[in-house]
């Protein structure tokens, strides 16, 4: 009676360390990103709008194996740089695939503490990174941003 209450403690022993390796492998795959490619703002007196305390620019999503994807990003407290201005950002898209679908990009960024200047993320089901594309050439004029919405262009017209 003992030993196959030892044996059964060895299999269990061993299923629970079986599935714990299998688990990890998924688990860092989930956290692994590549990049999707470049996401590109502009705006100033002809392109970028301020309504209220937020900045409208026009963006372009560029990835090698897709038509550009156009998309307006809302920068809140932006609206300072625009003007006689020209303000323009860029950013590598990182995502879990190598390629994101039409308006897959859309959705609302936050920066994440402890995060690097202007590194903004979204979501948790298919998280996506935005990292500067230049390091502290990101930005021309320098901004910080905390947090922007970025939403697909009207294809209406």
């Amino acid at each position: 009676m003992y030993s196959a209450m030892r044996t059964t403690g060895h299999w269990v022993i061993v299923a629970v360390w079986g599935a714990a390796v299998l688990a990890t492998p998924i688990a860092t795959a989930d956290a692994q990103q590549v990049q999707a490619g470049t996401f590109a703002c502009r705006g100033g007196p002809d392109t970028g709008f301020v309504l209220g305390a937020v900045t409208n620019l026009d963006c372009v999503m560029h990835a090698d194996s897709a038509p550009d994807s156009r998309y307006v990003a809302a920068i809140p407290n932006l609206g300072i740089f625009i003007g006689d201005q020209e303000v323009a950002l860029a950013w590598r898209v990182m995502a879990p695939v190598p390629w994101l679908g039409l308006d897959q990009l859309a959705g609302s960024y936050t920066h994440e503490s402890g995060a690097g200047d202007n590194v903004l993320t979204r979501g948790t089901n298919t998280p996506i990174t935005l990292l500067p594309l230049n390091g502290d050439a990101f930005s021309t004029p320098p901004v910080k941003i905390e947090s922007l919405e970025i939403r697909p262009m009207d294809r209406s017209s």
